[in-house]
């Protein structure tokens, strides 16, 4: 099961807002057709939860199933033989996965921002990962852990980086490291690694999320190449490696792109733990034989968490709009508008915690047994709040790569 988008050269063509006309229309489509398929997986995805988490990763049929499905392919180059679309199909599509398996959800969105990423990486970094099948995933971790020494035209790197999710269904790596301590965050980059030179330490043993692999990677004395190395600082100035991939998609700060990614699988589960509240609600009788669905505590306590989570959701389709809008006018995004929407995605977690909570207080004693939808949603949400780019409160004692170790601009805006 394929997906097509037209593709139409617009350079020189006297219809050209008409073409683009019809290529949004395409891509609302697309867009509809794919979220159909994310609605339509989420019982099998549900399915399977209690396989992946004892599995502690996601089953290779869940993974096959999102290629088939044309998932990965949604931020991808159309060149590679993506979609490249609008990020916000992306978004939309982990979201309603997180509905059914948040687990799933994060695999996905964390490696399939991945094919964003490697898209502005140099041409010859990307054509060695896809050039043979454009199917290949990467996982990644960014925390600078390794210690690299310049030899030739790149780095001889060992290291060891924890949490790289969905690791064992990935051909590649993305490994943060500090090539100069001296220079500091002017030398922050992304390393690409492949699988041959690094081996994966299975020590994903946790109370939520267990079921997204999220192994260590190690690496000891390997070779890698300049062309292979992305610099944070270029990733924040848009000043990337590639001159191949053109389009406004490829325009957003890799900071926007990638932390709305580790923010909205906890939105998809807290919709999730909101359906299966309301589905309790139905059946929940009180010792004291009060029935939930009667209930106004209940009632109300289901509005404000349903209203919460729209008013979430059309926040970071209003902000997602705004910057689409300036990179489709060849327009710089305003810098105060990059930190103002860092800001807002990295609260989501916090507010997504908060309100799970709510749910699993007002369930009873239901939630404390192994099993309770609710709980794991809740448990499942709780982890990603630790996510450096879901701490609220670390944006504004970030350096930035902007002015070197001074600013106290977020790094990841």
């Amino acid at each position: 099961m394929r997906l097509e988008i037209s593709t139409y050269n617009t350079h020189d063509n006297p219809h050209l807002a008409r073409i683009k006309h019809l290529n949004r229309i395409d891509q609302c489509l697309i867009a509809e057709d794919l979220y159909k398929r994310a609605y339509d997986i989420k019982p099998v995805l549900k399915s399977r939860a209690e396989e992946t988490a004892k599995l502690r990763r996601l089953t290779d049929e869940t993974i096959q199933d999102f290629k088939d499905l044309g998932f990965f392919k949604i931020v991808q180059p159309k060149r590679w033989g993506g979609y490249e679309m609008d990020p916000i199909v992306f978004y939309k599509v982990t979201s309603i996965i997180g509905e059914a398996c948040m687990p799933s959800a994060w695999v996905y969105a964390t490696v399939g921002v991945h094919n964003w990423q490697i898209s502005v990486f140099d041409e010859k970094a990307q054509d060695e990962v896809w050039s043979e099948d454009n199917s290949v995933l990467i996982s990644s971790s960014y925390a600078p852990k390794a210690l690299a020494k310049p030899e030739g035209d790149g780095f001889v790197v060992s290291g060891e980086w924890d949490w790289s999710s969905g690791s064992d269904h990935c051909d590649w790596f993305f490994g943060g490291a500090i090539l100069d301590p001296a220079k500091g965050l002017d030398s922050f980059v992304t390393l690409l690694i492949p699988r041959e030179d690094y081996e994966i330490i299975d020590n994903w043993h946790t109370y939520g999320l267990k079921g997204t692999g999220s192994k260590r990677i190690k690496v000891d004395n390997i070779f890698v190449p300049a062309h292979r190395i992305h610099y944070l600082k270029d990733a924040f100035a848009n000043n990337n490696p590639d001159k191949t991939n053109k389009g406004p998609l490829y325009k957003v700060p890799f900071g926007q792109i990638f932390t709305h990614a580790v923010a909205i699988p906890a939105l998809g589960a807290y919709r999730g733990a909101l359906n299966a509240f309301i589905d309790g609600a139905k059946e929940r009788v009180s010792s004291f034989g009060v029935e939930a669905k009667t209930n106004p505590a209940t009632l109300t306590l289901a509005s404000e968490i349903s209203t919460e989570i729209d008013q979430l959701w059309h926040n970071i389709e209003a902000n997602m709009k705004s910057m689409m809008d300036s990179v489709n006018q060849s327009q710089e995004i305003d810098i105060n508008d990059r930190v103002r929407f860092r800001y807002q995605v990295s609260t989501v977690n916090d507010r997504c915690v908060a309100g799970a909570l709510k749910l699993v207080k007002a369930s009873g004693g239901s939630t404390v047994y192994q099993g309770s939808e609710i709980t794991d949603k809740f448990l499942d949400i709780m982890m990603t709040q630790v996510h450096v780019a879901n701490i609220s409160c670390l944006l504004y004692t970030s350096p930035s790569p902007r002015d070197g170790l001074l600013s106290r601009m977020p790094s990841s805006a």
